[in-house]
């Protein structure tokens, strides 16, 4: 899906060229799933990824990993070298299969992003604000003390377990970043570019017909190359079946 490019190519021009550690998925390498109604307070937490007030970034990209595979990046410090609440980022970058990127539907993309919210491994506890593009994660000091302390690739490798589950998902890259020299307000500020972009799709699918001068996404399909040809593209499906 080309709409995304701008934020992909941006992304990894933000990034060092090698990540700090990677694991290609494994469903060995996945967490141990935790209880979602379970509660970690804070006497027992380790430290918060994106707590005390620091950068929490969080987005869902649909558009091609530098790889056609599934794999899970990390840029800074993994959970087991962190003791303290950090600056924090995840990005998902999710390919979809090509006969479902023809026939784009804005439900489609929403319930694989939402997925997220079905991710609970052991001692890792997430809080995701969508409309704010954040993320905060309380991790527990027992995840970080058993036989084998939880790891970015667990949770990442979860996540594109859960991610799969989608037919119309082929790759998925899960991106997390905690290097304290990160530029995390333009992390933020690529969060909220995608966000526009899904919000656009949604009203671009829309069954009522658009007028481009006064609808406020304008600006986003202006930027954005593709966007008004899906609308277009729409509209001329919609005429032809007449609805």
């Amino acid at each position: 899906m080309n709409l995304y490019k701008v934020i992909l190519d941006s992304l990894y021009s933000l990034l060092p060229r090698q990540p700090d550690k990677s694991a290609v998925y494994s469903d060995a390498l996945c967490a141990p799933e935790g209880d979602k109604n379970a509660l970690l307070f804070r006497a027992d937490t380790a430290f918060e990824l994106g707590g005390s007030g620091k950068a929490a970034v969080e987005s869902v990209v649909f558009g091609d990993p530098p790889q056609n595979r599934d794999e899970v990046l990390l840029y800074g410090k993994d959970l087991r070298e962190l003791s303290d609440d950090t600056p924090f980022a995840h990005f998902t970058v999710i390919k979809l299969r090509e006969d479902s990127d023809k026939d784009l539907r804005y439900e489609q993309l929403q319930t694989i992003a939402f997925s997220v919210f079905q991710l609970y491994p052991e001692g890792y506890h997430i809080r995701i604000s969508p409309s704010a593009g954040r993320e905060q994660v309380r991790v527990a000091r027992s995840a970080l003390e058993r036989e084998h302390p939880l790891s970015f690739m667990n949770v990442g490798c979860s996540l594109i377990r859960l991610l799969k589950k989608h037919e119309d998902v082929e790759s998925v890259n899960t991106v997390f970043i905690t290097d304290q020299n990160s530029d995390y307000r333009a992390l933020a500020e690529l969060a909220r570019k995608a966000k526009a972009i899904t919000d656009t799709v949604q009203r671009t699918l829309m069954p009522d017909t658009l007028d481009c001068a006064s609808c406020k996404m304008k600006p986003v399909c202006d930027e954005i190359e593709g966007m008004r040809e899906l609308h277009f593209q729409k509209e001329r499906e919609r005429k032809r079946h007449g609805t």
